[in-house]
């Protein structure tokens, strides 16, 4: 049922309620209604004024790279970084901004962050680090600059507001379902009697790791929704206990990780270093490697890939 849009959920009479009134019974169902991109207090109403999301989007900037010159990202993020480096090789004048000290800090902490800030100044990339957004500026409803808290304007043709998603759960305010940071499910990707959730939307107890987490990562929703519908089908015959993994193309790098990254992990250097055609990064806690990043790296990354596949299958 496309250009439909589920607005409501009535768990005790087993309906979705769309918008243009009508209801939909179910047996079971699995929601999947993924994550919209976090706006900024203002400004998106200008033309040059861009979100990234789905196959509208893209179109959408790829004609503003078409037509101007100096774009302005704001939010050093995946991606950010990956529009950056895309808007560099199609030779555009690109400025990111971000409030924190590193790109992609909160995802790969500072050491890899710093690594990849040099990557793209390499590049040319003009990044400022360590600094807000105070305001978006236009004129005749035509983006011209980005305003910074440190008082410097950068003069825009194109700007992208990248600074992170928001779970699609607002549809279901009242329902009974417990919501937080997305829809709460447990190991098996449940959330009630019937229903399940998977993807990007989806916070579940990860059986291996012990606690909640949310993964907005590719392999992620595809895992994810298989093991949803499998545990609905036959009846919660198998927790959800991945290794997450993710990949993230820049230049002419290549970096993948697989396990967990924490904040505040300690980060060793075991195969080359920073600065390197490639190496390897190993994040451990308490002495126990929780994750693995590899810079061009993917077969020197394999055994400690193994080792926490093992680690997880013990637990």
């Amino acid at each position: 049922m496309l250009h439909r849009r589920a607005c409501g959920l009535d768990l005790d009479r087993r309906r979705v309620r769309l918008d243009e009134g009508s209801t939909l019974a179910f047996d079971g169902l699995v929601i999947a209604t993924g994550v919209r991109p976090r706006l900024l207090p203002g400004g998106h109403h200008l033309d040059g004024v861009h979100v990234l999301r789905g196959h509208t989007d893209v179109v959408r900037l790829r004609a503003a790279f078409e037509t101007g010159r100096r774009v302005v990202i704001v939010g050093a993020g995946f991606l950010g970084m990956e529009v950056a480096a895309s808007a560099r090789r199609l030779g555009l004048d690109v400025t990111v901004v971000d409030p924190l000290a590193q790109p992609m800090m909160r995802q790969l902490g500072p050491e890899i962050g710093a690594a990849i800030a040099d990557l793209h100044r390499a590049h040319g990339v003009d990044l400022r680090t360590g600094v807000g957004v105070r305001e978006i500026r236009g004129e005749d409803d035509r983006v011209t600059g980005v305003a910074l808290s440190d008082g410097a304007v950068v003069p825009a043709d194109c700007v992208l507001v990248s600074i992170g998603a928001e779970p699609n759960v607002d549809w279901l305010g009242g329902s009974g379902l417990p919501l937080g940071d997305g829809v709460e499910c447990d190991e098996f990707c449940r959330a009630a009697p019937g229903v399940y959730a998977a993807g990007d939307v989806a916070s579940w107890i990860h059986p291996g790791y012990g606690r909640r987490m949310r993964l907005e990562h590719r392999m992620n929703a595809t895992e994810q929704g298989t093991a949803a519908a499998l545990n609905l089908l036959h009846g919660d015959e198998r927790p959800f206990s991945p290794l997450p993994y993710f990949w993230t193309d820049q230049y002419e790098v290549k970096i993948q990780a697989h396990g967990v990254l924490p904040e505040g992990g300690e980060v060793t250097f075991e195969k080359g270093s920073p600065g390197d055609e490639r190496f390897v990064a190993v994040y451990r806690v308490d002495g126990r490697v929780t994750g693995v990043l590899g810079w061009n790296a993917p077969a020197l990354i394999l055994p400690y890939r193994k080792q926490m596949l093992e680690a997880l299958a013990a637990r």
